[in-house]
């Protein structure tokens, strides 16, 4: 009996075993979600090794962004994490070209009272395994949202039913193996065979073919269906899991470029093939009659074999299932985006190839999922609404981040299953920006270096509007850090751009208060007549003073002004509280609260002669 148990027990030692000392030894890597931001232990940061249970060749793996949100979650933040694939991640702009950057810049700047973290899971080459994997992961981070957008990988994004790296086509199956990848031993095991099973010439392919395991997937077939029901399945899981925490989730449909990309594989053998029906859309379209031509670019996208755009029934799986749970959010982003396109079927005015958009899509696509929130409890009625041209006019995307992005676009158009020999020239790389993005494609410097080159260069070329933008990218690059606030603020200080400057030095602060920036604050809040927002800054400064500058006298003057604003809120027209107003600013050497003032009451009477002497005494001086 003894000697059986022993026998019975003894591969689970040894499992054991191996399981321990594995990590003695530095092989393999946990897999959870998050670690501990390495460089500040107040953060967590999208740990580089999540992404490798969602793969049998871990070199497929991709390590995804680096955003940090804190392990203690401020009173006063929305904490939102996204999910989905590469053109969730931003593909081919990454960083603020993505669209869950335009969506931050417009949420910090229509409520710039709060806090907002946007931690993008997103990762390329990716489908519907890693996305509910992750959000199994998330409900203890405390997520106000989780923001979704994914289909187009579902074939062949890593372990998808048609992917070269598939391990089969039950999802339960493939998500017990997926689990099970969190072990040492089954990676040890794992990657063994992979390594087995390479072919030396697979490394010539580039990603996209080697990643498209069957390339001829007919459309309704029984391999086609397999990849909805493997969507099905996992987003099912994925929606109730968050459904199961209350956390609200904001899941979009996807589109995709129809009228300006031919399929990319089509039957000859069939008449009715996906290039038939790509030449009819055409035909239809020159013709004017342009219901019929989206009808038909939508038959030749869903009777294209090789699957890299989700056809139509993905979208109704995923309004479907929308429907199915009372804190999920349908967003439309297909129909923001044909409502945009000329007779609303979506081209290269909003591609830059088959699925990822343009920066134009991305801002329509940031713009759906704003539109959405705002219909939600989630976000409190707007008070400072940005418009939607100003947005798209002052979004900081760096001209470094749109050149990377065209030398990505024709890198990807040059290989196959595109083989576009237009896109085989090289870019040009005369001007700085050109240079510096060509060195950041080809990762001969990192983000923040070429950014802080090209900064410079703006600087010492006085181009302070310019350096201000490229401040404003790396604010939203790295959210976490209040240099960079304060650098923009004083940019826009420097720019006479008042409302900016306070409203990023404002951020600053709440990052990490200091008496030079509560003093800063203080006189552009009273400057810009806001004496009721300078009082917090003037009693820290007061609290925590320099020993150089007193700033005492200040406050009894800023008192004062509060009450007569108050006053002047009941009759505006009240002269004396006017001129007292005047006087106030006066004493506080306030120049443009003083012009105001005098500017209201002459106005009023323009022979006031206490408010006449004020402009002729002070303000031409």
């Amino acid at each position: 009996m003894l000697f059986k148990l022993t026998a019975f027990s003894l591969p689970f030692f040894v499992i054991v075993l191996a399981e321990l000392l594995l990590p003695l030894f530095h092989y393999g890597h946990h897999t959870d979600l998050f670690i501990e931001y390495p460089q500040n232990p107040d953060y967590f940061v999208l740990n580089p090794h999540a992404s490798k249970r969602y793969f049998t060749d871990i070199h497929f793996a991709p390590s995804g962004n680096k955003e940090l949100f804190r392990k203690k979650k401020g009173a006063n933040t929305l904490r939102f994490f996204v999910l989905g694939e590469s053109t969730t991640i931003g593909y081919p702009y990454f960083h603020n070209g993505s669209f869950h950057r335009w969506l931050l810049y417009r949420l910090m700047h229509t409520y710039p009272d709060k806090d907002f973290e946007m931690i993008n899971l997103s990762l390329t080459a990716v489908n519907s395994y890693a996305v509910k994997g992750f959000a199994e992961g998330l409900a203890r981070y405390e997520p106000d949202a989780v923001l979704i957008y994914t289909g187009h990988n579902e074939y062949y994004g890593g372990l998808g039913v048609a992917s070269a790296q598939t391990i089969g086509a039950n999802p339960a199956v493939v998500n017990a193996v997926a689990w099970m990848r969190r072990f040492r031993i089954v990676q040890l095991l794992m990657n063994g065979y992979q390594s087995l099973k390479k072919k030396p010439e697979e490394t010539q392919l580039t990603r996209m073919e080697l990643m498209a395991g069957n390339q001829h997937i007919y459309y309704q077939s029984a391999l086609f269906r397999k990849g909805l029901r493997q969507f099905e399945y996992n987003m099912n899981a994925a929606l109730r899991i968050l459904q199961k925490k209350h956390i609200p989730i904001f899941f979009s449909n996807v589109v995709s470029n129809l009228k300006d990309l031919p399929p990319f594989v089509s039957d000859e053998q069939d008449s009715s093939n996906a290039m038939y029906h790509y030449r009819k859309g055409q035909s239809f379209y020159r013709e004017g009659n342009y219901p019929a031509a989206a009808g038909s670019f939508v038959k030749a996208k869903d009777a294209d074999l090789l699957r890299f755009r989700a056809p139509e029934e993905l979208n109704q799986l995923i309004e479907d299932l929308c429907s199915r749970y009372p804190t999920v959010y349908y967003v439309d982003s297909k129909k923001a985006l044909e409502e945009y396109a000329p007779h609303r079927i979506p081209g290269d005015e909003l591609f830059t190839d088959h699925v990822h958009p343009n920066l134009k899509g991305f801002a329509l696509l940031a713009d759906a999922f704003y539109r959405k929130l705002s219909e939600s409890p989630l976000l409190p009625p707007a008070r400072h609404e940005i418009r939607p041209e100003e947005w798209e006019r002052t979004m900081p995307v760096s001209p470094i981040d749109s050149i990377a992005g065209e030398f990505r676009i024709r890198q990807l158009k040059a290989h196959w299953p595109f083989d576009d020999s237009l896109y085989m020239k090289p870019l040009p790389e005369y001007s700085i920006e050109e240079k510096l993005a060509a060195q950041l494609f080809r990762k001969e410097a990192d983000w923040l270096t070429v950014h802080n080159t090209l900064y410079a260069a703006y600087v010492r070329l006085n181009q302070l509007d310019k350096a201000a933008r490229i401040a404003e990218a790396t604010v939203l690059e790295y959210a976490e850090d209040p240099v960079f606030y304060e650098q923009t603020a004083m940019l826009y200080g420097e720019l006479g751009k008042r409302d900016l400057a306070a409203f990023y030095l404002k951020r600053a602060f709440r990052l990490s208060p200091s008496f030079d920036k509560a003093h800063y604050l203080t006189v552009l809040c009273l400057m810009a007549d806001q004496p009721e927002e300078s009082l917090p800054y003037l009693e820290y400064a007061l609290a925590h003073p320099d020993g150089k500058l007193d700033l005492a006298p200040l406050k009894p003057l800023a008192e004062h002004a509060v009450s007569l604003k108050k006053q002047l809120m009941e009759d505006s027209a009240q002269v004396g509280l006017l001129y007292d107003m005047a006087v106030t600013y006066r004493r506080m050497n306030n120049r443009e609260g003083v012009t105001k003032y005098v500017s209201c009451i002459l106005q009023i009477d323009p022979r006031h002669r206490d408010a006449l002497a004020l402009k002729t005494t002070y303000l031409t001086e």
